[in-house]
């Protein structure tokens, strides 16, 4: 399509990035394909409007049950191929930027988290079958709440590990550096690993029986295994949920939180100030009971 063309360009020319590019075109590619199908025409600039893209929300959420997060992708999609059209003189305005995006009622809860009794499961058996390389990644997951593509990133010379007190440099996003302090229990644990690989010649701290850096995949499904075993579902991401969770439950600062997990805003950290699912159900399991 001489269209979708064109705004592939368009995309390009205005500095997206790659990955932004290929998103924004399939969604769009998609919408007109919807279109084309739904009407028996061929798309046109003038065809774009409010009713059309009404429709076609309706269509992703009743007929392709779509989650609001997919829904309101493909909208940002739309509403940046209506920018494009006003900005190649199709349109005079952009229907899109009236479309109002899909609220999600899990945006009102808290991001799950393990509970204690998960978290203990899980340190129990990767204590009693791993070994101290994989000790170390998921007490580092617990005690520091790195997300899986700084956990795989870590240097040796991130690390400073004292008597007394220890901490970690971290990049994460935006490329911003910060620094976490380790706890006793995790220096302790990180030095035992240290001692173990001191003859492995490699930058990384986590490294694969031969030397190599361990990538993030490998280290998805370690984490995966342990909590499989330990009959827990879970991904990496939801103990750096559970590390923030927990300092906020014992009442820890919310701007501190923010600084460790290294958000831009204090709102994403603020979703761990919300009502969590299990606090809910139980709440009502026992409404009435005295």
């Amino acid at each position: 399509m001489r269209l979708l063309e064109e705004f592939e360009q368009w995309l390009r020319a205005i500095d997206h990035t790659q990955k932004t590019v290929i998103n924004y075109v399939k969604d769009i590619e998609l919408f007109l394909k919807w279109y084309e199908q739904t009407t028996g025409e061929e798309f046109r600039p003038s065809a774009y409007n409010e009713f059309v893209l009404t429709q076609y929300k309706s269509y992703m959420l009743t007929v392709q049950k779509l989650k609001p997060s997919s829904v309101n992708r493909k909208i940002q999609a739309l509403r940046k191929f209506g920018c494009f059209l006003v900005a190649k003189g199709y349109l005079q305005t952009n229907p899109a930027e009236n479309l109002k995006q899909v609220k999600d009622v899990r945006d009102n809860l808290a991001p799950a988290a393990l509970s204690k009794q998960d978290v203990f499961r899980l340190r129990k058996t990767v204590y009693m079958y791993g070994k101290i390389r994989d000790i170390a990644i998921i007490e580092l997951f617990l005690n520091t709440g790195l997300r899986l593509s700084e956990l795989a990133n870590l240097k040796i010379e991130d690390i400073e590990i004292g008597e007394r007190k220890g901490k970690l440099r971290v990049l994460g996003k935006g490329r911003k550096y910060r620094e976490i302090p380790l706890n006793s229990e995790i220096r302790k644990i990180l030095s035992q690993y240290l001692e173990k690989r001191k003859h492995i010649d490699c930058d990384f701290l986590f490294t694969t029986s031969t030397g190599k850096p361990l990538q993030p995949n490998s280290i998805y499904r370690l984490v995966k295994r342990y909590a499989e075993r330990a009959g827990i579902e879970l991904h990496p991401h939801m103990l750096r949920h559970t590390f923030a969770q927990t300092l906020i439950d014992k009442g820890t600062n919310v701007f501190d939180v923010k600084y460790l997990l290294g958000h831009e805003k204090l709102e994403t950290t603020m979703r761990y100030k919300q009502p969590s699912r299990e606090v809910q159900e139980k709440a009502l399991e026992n409404l009435y009971n005295s």
